[in-house]
């Protein structure tokens, strides 16, 4: 994936003129460090020559935006009934069961892949990832392996057989050739199937779907995004309608052929958003774990057999949150598969060639990347005290799309995602302490902790690579114990506090993350501070302004990000000192006060070198 080298001159953490808000966090300008290095030739940036785009008008490559909204979840148990009335679907009651109750949910704004991932799109995250291809791929060096294998025991047999003995041979299982994939295709030869290019790419489990969407900075839909994306606020079985009729609308069993067709072959089965193919085609997966819906019982269905004798069955469902819910049947399945509602239990790491993906997005950008370090990284952190939790539905970012050319004919709205850029800032959920006084005492017991920044953008002053980071700020002034009485004083000098007893010539491997951060800055200085977000190790830190009192203040703060230019003194000492006028991104956030209906405005400004912001970005 490319990546734009950033240049900063200086980080500015500030308060919007709002009550009870953090005085302004300023960095004096530091040196230059970085030059930027050009976008790689083979890549095509989305809108690459227009400037920084506002994201409600740019929706994600191969994506259709999806108005939020209520949305019908699930089936009746009276139409789940009828179709059971159907003697070849009554060995299905148990997964049509859960299915049940039906019930109404709220579904966000969201952007939804027109069509299913296709293996051409899943080529370029192969490629520049060195990810281990789907099975398919390399049919040609698995049968060769199939071969050979039979050789082998076709040999041990006669062997067996000259000596007068007995050998059972073995048979090439599905499980042997799934492994003997996993543990040679990196040295055999592979390519897409000729004539598969668009077609939906197959033989991915639920951790293949999912690293390829945190690769394209996208994700996985949730069941209700799919079911919404497919029938909107309706009461329908099918994106077009309750009609029984695939031909024309969806590719199942009905259509009769047995091999996958290019994506977006069915216009008739479009959905009321234009999303191509969520009936039939390849099954789908979701996010959702098979779980039981809200309120779930389990029903009793009154069916007629043949011969006209009656019938209950109690199918009961068997729940299991460790896999994961797929929709949307298949092309080796009937229409009954095709519904929207219909509900499959899959492990994940089921691999089969009627189970592919379609992507996903929230609308602000960089918030599913958010989503992915909270939930991968931040949460399981050691350096994430206990009650500390971030806000990622109030995170703000900028991305953009390096996308590939595709060759030959493709259908409208089709695009290969070839690398993804994104910075992100997420702020704390909440915060117990008032800007102030009781901030500033807190800081010196141990930073605080406001937020968390991701980014494959690399920053040159503070110097930060890309990567994810905690962000606190401490007051100066020597270390307070938490037992201690802490003095606001300014400059913490003249207090009668003790210091926490750490030993300047101790080696910094044997004290803690938190020692060895107090080793490392400047006790001296206001600071921002940048930490590893795995393990709690410094990584930088930039000199700020106090925290002061404020009022408080319930006004809803203005949430986003901004670039702007503005002229900035740059040099060592007075004398040498010009100005320059230099590009600045700002993201500005908000953080809640845990005791009460308060927000804390937060500002983060960051200095990019000239022109390196405003190329095909989303904001």
């Amino acid at each position: 994936m490319t990546s734009t080298t950033l240049n900063q001159m200086r980080t500015i953490v500030h308060a919007l003129a709002a009550p009870l808000c953090l005085a302004a966090f300023t960095l004096s300008p530091p040196a230059l460090g970085y030059a930027p290095s050009p976008p790689s030739a083979d890549k095509e940036k989305g809108n690459d020559t227009t400037p920084m785009v506002d994201a409600s008008e740019v929706a994600p490559p191969g994506t259709v935006t999806v108005k939020g909204g209520s949305t019908r979840i699930g089936s009746k148990p009276k139409a789940l009934e009828e179709l059971l009335q159907t003697e070849a679907y009554q060995g299905f009651a148990r997964t049509l069961d859960g299915e049940t109750p039906q019930h109404d949910v709220k579904v966000a704004p969201f952007h939804m892949g027109k069509f299913e991932l296709t293996n051409e799109q899943y080529l370029a995250f192969v490629e520049d990832t060195g990810y281990q291809p789907p099975l398919h791929w390399g049919e040609a060096a698995i049968f060769a392996a199939q071969t050979e294998f039979g050789r082998k025991e076709a040999e041990k047999a006669k062997a067996a057989r000259d000596a007068g003995e007995r050998y059972v041979r073995k048979n090439w299982s599905p499980d042997m050739k799934k492994r003997w994939w996993e543990d040679n295709w990196s040295e055999a030869e592979w390519a897409i199937p000729e004539g598969l290019e668009v077609s939906p790419v197959v033989f991915v489990n639920y951790t293949d779907a999912t690293n390829y969407c945190e690769w394209a900075g996208v994700r996985i839909p949730t069941e209700e995004e799919l079911i919404h994306s497919a029938r909107a606020n309706k009461d329908q079985w099918f994106p077009w309608g309750n009609e029984w009729e695939a031909q024309g609308r969806a590719h199942t069993t009905e259509t009769g052929r047995k091999k996958l067709f290019n994506v977006g072959s069915f216009p008739g089965g479009a959905s009321p958003y234009g999303v191509m193919d969520q009936s039939g085609s390849v099954w789908e997966w979701t996010s959702g774990n098979y779980s039981a819906y809200p309120k779930f019982k389990p029903n009793k269905y009154k069916i007629k057999k043949s011969g006209g004798r009656k019938e209950t069955l109690e199918p009961a469902p068997r729940w299991n949150a460790n896999q994961r819910v797929v929709m949307g049947g298949a092309f080796q399945f009937g229409l009954l598969a095709a519904r929207v509602t219909t509900r499959r239990a899959t492990p994940r790491t089921e691999t089969t060639d009627g189970l592919g993906f379609r992507i996903a997005a929230s609308t602000v950008p960089g918030r599913d990347q958010a989503d992915t370090v909270w939930r991968n990284i931040v949460r399981n952190s050691g350096a994430r005290k206990a009650g500390e939790t971030f806000d990622t539905s109030e995170s703000v970012g900028i991305d953009r799309y390096s996308l590939k050319t595709s060759e030959g004919n493709r259908p409208e709205g089709y695009a290969i995602i070839d690398g993804y850029e994104y910075a992100v800032f997420v702020p704390r959920n909440e915060l117990a302490e008032s800007p102030g006084g009781e901030l500033n005492r807190a800081s010196r017991i141990a930073p605080v902790l406001f937020g968390y920044l991701s980014t494959t953008i690399p920053f040159a002053e503070p110097k930060l690579d890309p990567g994810n980071y905690l962000v606190a700020y401490r007051e100066k002034g020597k270390v307070v114990s938490a037992g201690d009485e802490a003095v606001d004083d300014e400059e913490g000098a003249d207090s009668e506090e003790e210091p926490v007893e750490i030993t300047d010539d101790t080696p910094l491997e044997f004290l803690s993350p938190e020692q060895r951060l107090l080793r490392q800055i400047d006790l001296s200085e206001h600071l921002i501070i940048f930490m590893d977000a795995e393990t709690g190790e410094y990584v930088a830190s930039i000199k700020t302004k106090k925290a002061q009192d404020q009022k408080d203040n319930k006004r809803t703060s203005v949430t986003g990000v901004t670039a702007e230019q503005k002229t900035v003194w740059v040099g060592a000492t007075v004398k040498d000192k010009v100005q320059e006028t230099h590009d600045f991104l700002t993201f500005d956030a908000k953080v809640r006060r845990t005791a009460k209906s308060r927000i804390i405005p937060l500002s983060l400004r960051l200095r990019v070198e000239n022109g390196a912001i405003g190329s095909g970005w989303r904001k």
